[in-house]
């Protein structure tokens, strides 16, 4: 069997922290907001997403000042945590998504060289003859 899998030292694990975004009164979508780099191995990453789990509040949701919002956490079968936050006057609960993950790839932004940038094509509005 061929394995690409990096030797343990290699590998760079994060935590990944998603909440769901709205998008209007009826529509919303799961958005990336946080990724964070984590200092050792998978055992340590799942420490600290567990951690996440239980003290996350997401972006935007309000909390009245001294008090603490309302916390269903849930281990999906995955190995994610799914965090529902509300509070007494919530009509929906806020939800997050925090997930170990390995990073496998790093790919820096590379602007296109000034002097190869192509002209773009120039389009004709009225065919002549």
């Amino acid at each position: 069997m061929i394995s690409d899998a990096l030797p343990e030292a290699g590998i760079q694990y994060v935590v990944l922290v998603e909440e769901v975004i709205p998008f209007g009164s009826d529509d919303h979508r799961w958005q990336l907001v946080k990724t964070i780099p984590v200092e050792g191995d998978r055992a340590t990453a799942d420490a600290r997403a567990r951690e996440l789990a239980m003290e996350h509040v997401p972006q935007g949701f309000y909390e009245p000042y001294g008090a603490t919002a309302g916390r269903s956490v849930f281990r999906v079968s995955d190995g994610s945590w799914l965090v529902e936050v509300s509070t007494p006057d919530t009509y929906l609960p806020t939800l997050a998504r925090i997930t170990t993950a390995e990073q496998v790839h790093i790919q820096e932004y590379l602007p296109p060289p000034a002097d190869d940038t192509p002209s773009a094509p120039k389009r004709r509005l009225f065919r002549r003859g």
